[in-house]
């Protein structure tokens, strides 16, 4: 069995790593709205806040969200954040895939990679595999969620299984024991589940992604009806980045190669991301729209530094000069864009949804 390209390109596997997380940061920002008041975003409840792990006497058979004490509204940003939730941990365990194949052959017998700069239990993390198990509650209570709901219960039991094995590994200080028997016991669940992992994880994170856009979208057309300027713009700001980056990672370039893009579809996204940029300053100093929307001064202010992170990439790319030292946040790579979106989406939940 060969390799999957995944392992044989480690660069683009962290660039949609890294696309997807902070995509799943971007859909936090979807709310709902209370009794009659004007709807403001609020960060999805976690799983741990709204039901209880499943048991042996809990299942989607006998719990509802009535049960639960949720209204179809809330049951539905349930589940949706334990979806958004699942797609940041399928990206976690593929991380925790990438990083075992740099050390161990990708074979049904268990051995090192010859060389290997690498240990075993290089860049491995712990998990808790009840997340997997809400998920799986909720995949069979309403509202459905078609095709996120199917591949939930299709993608649990490889999931689970090697999120308690990388678990395993993480805690195992004896695995040299006995000529390796227990990495080798690691090995064989590992290689069970990986293929059927992979191949569901990323028609998983596609799902989510498809879904993320669509409320997205939906919410921003909302904050535009009810004239919510400020909020839209701060939103609007973070989705056009999100749209800029994923055009990048579809090109191929990372930081590595960032002189190959292409800034024939950046730039109009560019000149987009100013323009909303702008719009919020416009709208934070007009004291009736911040009193309109309940706010006494600007909330965020590190939107300008998204335009000025772009503009550095596009400098960079115009220079025709490779980055020196790829992997680091660089000034005018895609990795610096990619923290200073996290920092901003950090600020926008702060500032508008707690």
């Amino acid at each position: 069995m060969e390799l999957k390209s995944m392992w044989k390109n480690g660069r683009r596997f962290v660039a949609m790593g890294l696309s997807l997380v902070l995509l799943s940061g971007t859909m936090l920002l979807s709310g709902c709205a209370s009794d009659g008041a004007e709807s403001t975003p609020t960060p999805v409840p976690t799983a741990t806040e709204t039901q209880p792990a499943p048991s042996e006497s809990a299942s989607s058979d006998t719990v509802t969200p009535e049960d639960l004490g949720l209204d179809p509204e809330q049951m539905d940003m349930v589940k949706y954040n334990i979806y958004v939730e699942m797609n940041n941990k399928i990206v976690e365990v593929l991380e925790n895939i990438y990083s075992y194949y740099e050390v161990v052959e990708y074979a049904d017998e268990f051995a090192f990679v010859p060389d290997s700069p690498y240990s075993y239990k290089y860049d491995i993390s712990p998990f808790d595999s009840s997340l997997v198990d809400d998920a799986v509650l909720v995949a069979g209570m309403e509202p459905a969620f078609e095709t996120l709901d199917d591949l939930t219960v299709q993608i649990a039991e490889p999931m689970r299984a090697l999120m308690d094995t990388f678990d395993e590994i993480y805690s195992c200080y004896d695995f040299e024991d006995n000529q390796y028997a227990k990495a080798k016991e690691f090995h064989t669940v590992i290689q069970a589940n990986v293929d059927t992992f992979e191949e569901l994880a990323y028609t998983y994170m596609d799902a989510v992604a498809v879904l993320a856009v669509e409320r997205t979208q939906a919410e921003e057309q909302t904050m535009l009806e009810e004239g919510r300027t400020i909020i839209y713009n701060a939103s609007h700001a973070i989705t056009v980045t999100r749209e800029l980056l994923e055009e990048c990672y579809n090109q191929g370039v990372y930081d590595d190669n960032i002189q190959d893009l292409d800034l024939t579809p950046i730039r109009p996204l560019y000149e987009e991301l100013v323009a909303t940029v702008d719009a919020y300053k416009a709208a934070v100093e007009d004291k009736n729209q911040l009193m309109a929307e309940s706010l006494s001064s600007s909330p965020m202010y590190s939107l300008d530094s998204l335009v000025q992170a772009v503009d550095w990439m596009i400098q960079q790319v115009e220079s025709g000069s490779p980055i020196s030292d790829p992997g680091r946040d660089y000034l005018g790579g895609i990795i610096h864009i990619e923290v200073v979106l996290s920092d901003c989406i950090d600020d926008y939940n702060y500032a508008f949804a707690e």
